[in-house]
């Protein structure tokens, strides 16, 4: 199943390594989700390494080896292939409306625990705690 990966949960994956990260480990195993996000994700994430230094109680080469390996387990999609989705993503969710073009594009979910994305009904998206019931077989919703 193919989903659109929101910078929220990769930071949170980072962060803590608590559920956003055992989806990453767990779709790695199981290979249930193809991730998809908009390139500057990685650059967005890049960017920031010192400030998530800065909260997570990693070291740099630990919190070095958790992006590199979230890194692989995505395929980052230039912004050409989803920018004429953009302006309607942007009447949903301004501040998300990357993510939220390339699922329109896509037609597919986004993978995110941003509470204030899930309010807009356009676009299904899966929490972490709802990804990992789907890669583990317990619950399939309905994502139509």
């Amino acid at each position: 199943m193919l989903v659109v990966v929101d910078a929220n949960v990769v930071f949170s994956a980072l962060i803590r390594k608590g559920k956003p990260f055992k989806v990453f480990i767990a779709n790695k195993i199981f290979r249930v989700f193809e991730f998809v996000a908009p390139e500057f994700l990685f650059f967005e994430i890049g960017n920031k390494i010192n400030k998530l230094l800065s909260k997570t109680k990693l070291t740099k080469e630990e919190l070095s080896e958790a992006f590199l390996f979230i890194k692989k387990e995505i395929e980052f999609i230039s912004f050409d292939a989803f920018s004429d989705k953009l302006t309607e993503a942007k009447e949903l969710n301004f501040k998300d409306s990357p993510y939220l073009a390339l699922a329109l594009k896509l037609s597919c979910p986004i993978f995110s625990g941003d509470k204030g994305l899930k309010e807009q009904k356009r676009v299904p998206v899966l929490n972490p705690s709802e990804a990992l019931l789907i890669i583990y077989g317990k619950r399939f919703p309905n994502l139509s």
